[in-house]
């Protein structure tokens, strides 16, 4: 992992970002992802202790609310419509919609006028992960934990981030890339994966194997893993990806 790690340094791409307030730009069909940050949140610092990625779903009866207090987090809208609420601010999340929750704060979020179903990332040290993500009446069902490996982070901020990722049906995969940080994918449209065991600067190595992935999959991608999507050739392939990667650096890593 280190020699390959220095190796991938050498070939950084730089990601296609637009940013949550603008529609993303219009892409020709067969073109690359189009990608829509949702949420996007700043931490101080991810080196002092393990850090984790833990997915759940969250659960909301209409007219319900719950309070959420914890760790960096981003909540992204399955059904329903979705009131956040921090002091004085107060804002509406309708279906595909998504917000950064700080760390340490509380935020109230109220499903109205009809049930509502989130997904909740949240970015917590080990010794958070079995706290309670939020109190009742949500019901929360954990649906993984990632671990990102410490060798692979630096001192210095990171930028936590929930993107929306579209590549149109038929559409060629992008080239192979790893991530510069870490990622937690969750899929809301299927289509496939294709990995590959090494690569160096020029090239892959190793025969590349390609896995179908269905809607509600989940897939983690740490740094040192080599990989592209790519969609049906007659749906698009739909994800929703949480990043983690240090302020400034691209968070994608292209194999030339």
């Amino acid at each position: 992992m280190p020699m390959l790690a220095r190796l991938f340094l050498l070939a950084v791409g730089v990601a296609s970002i637009f940013m949550p307030s603008s529609p993303p730009l219009a892409q020709p069909a067969g073109q690359g992802p189009i990608r829509t940050v949702l949420a996007l949140g700043r931490v101080p610092s991810i080196v002092e202790a393990p850090m984790h990625l833990k997915l759940s779903r969250v659960a909301l009866p209409a007219g319900a609310a719950a309070t959420y207090r914890g760790d960096h987090s981003t909540v992204y809208v399955l059904t329903g419509t979705l009131s956040v609420t921090t002091g004085r601010d107060s804002r509406k999340l309708q279906q595909g919609e998504g917000t950064y929750l700080a760390s340490g704060v509380d935020v109230t979020l109220r499903a109205e006028p009809n049930a509502a179903t989130l997904l909740q990332y949240q970015l917590l040290t080990a010794a958070n992960l079995a706290k309670p993500s939020m109190n009742t009446p949500a019901s929360v069902t954990e649906l993984h934990r990632m671990a990102i490996p410490a060798d692979t982070l630096k001192p210095g901020p990171y930028e936590f981030s929930l993107i929306h990722v579209t590549l149109s049906a038929g559409a060629t995969r992008p080239r192979p890339h790893t991530r510069s940080g870490a990622a937690l994918y969750y899929v809301l449209v299927g289509g496939a994966i294709t990995i590959w065991p090494a690569a160096t600067v020029n090239a892959l190595s190793g025969e590349s194997r390609t896995e179908v992935r269905a809607a509600g999959a989940i897939q983690e991608e740490p740094y040192g893993f080599i990989h592209s999507w790519s969609p049906k050739a007659d749906a698009a392939l739909v994800l929703l990806q949480a990043n983690v990667s240090q302020e400034g650096v691209p968070e994608i890593i292209f194999i030339k």
